[in-house]
């Protein structure tokens, strides 16, 4: 196998992340083959095979990536200075948008994608979602050192917002056209409660 120089590494591990990105939004993770990502970044198996040990952890890696985006978009909004009801409706209505722009991230809990991806990579899914709930966690106190939010379990209110999150998953139940302002008025509900 070649060995490659620290740029070529970069621009290898660049493109995997790139191409699978794009093959995984179009395919998903069961449809999408190795095979069509190395094709797609014009490498060979064994190059791929230097940088991830299975597709399944090279969708884990780009996972991690979207998610490091969206912390970074969400802590930038907490450190504007708004009302707590303002403040928490815009941290909501952001972390939909951001999901809602990010066809990727919607794939995710599509078609049974995070549990094979849980399935084949437990040990890392699990530290994954540990480090989820301390981040929502971390971000609570913050809030609650800021006023925020009053003095409560901080792992209730996160979880209060992961199933918030979760309902999108439903949208086309609740209807489509119905959903956006289903989520309005029940952002609105959620915000007025944890600010009181």
């Amino acid at each position: 196998m070649p060995k490659f120089t620290e740029q070529e590494k970069e621009h290898i591990h660049q493109s995997l992340m790139e191409k699978g990105r794009e093959l995984f939004i179009q395919y998903g993770l069961a449809k999408t083959s190795i095979d069509d990502i190395i094709q797609a970044c014009g490498i060979a198996k064994g190059s791929f095979y230097k940088f991830f040990q299975s597709k399944e952890e090279l969708y884990f890696e780009i996972l991690k990536n979207e998610e490091e985006v969206r912390a970074t978009v969400l802590n930038e909004l907490f450190r504007e200075n708004l009302p707590p009801k303002e403040l928490l409706t815009s941290f909501f209505h952001t972390s939909f948008k951001f999901v809602e722009d990010n066809p990727f991230l919607q794939r995710v809990f599509q078609n049974d994608e995070h549990e094979r991806l849980t399935r084949k990579l437990p040990q890392q899914m699990m530290e994954f979602t540990k480090w989820q709930t301390q981040r929502g966690i971390d971000a609570i106190q913050i809030l609650m050192e800021r006023g925020v939010l009053p003095q409560e379990n901080p792992k209730v209110i996160v979880g209060v917002i992961q199933a918030i999150m979760m309902l999108r998953l439903h949208k086309e139940e609740i209807g489509t056209d119905l959903f956006p302002k289903v989520m309005d008025k029940l952002i609105d509900y959620v915000a007025i409660g944890l600010t009181k």
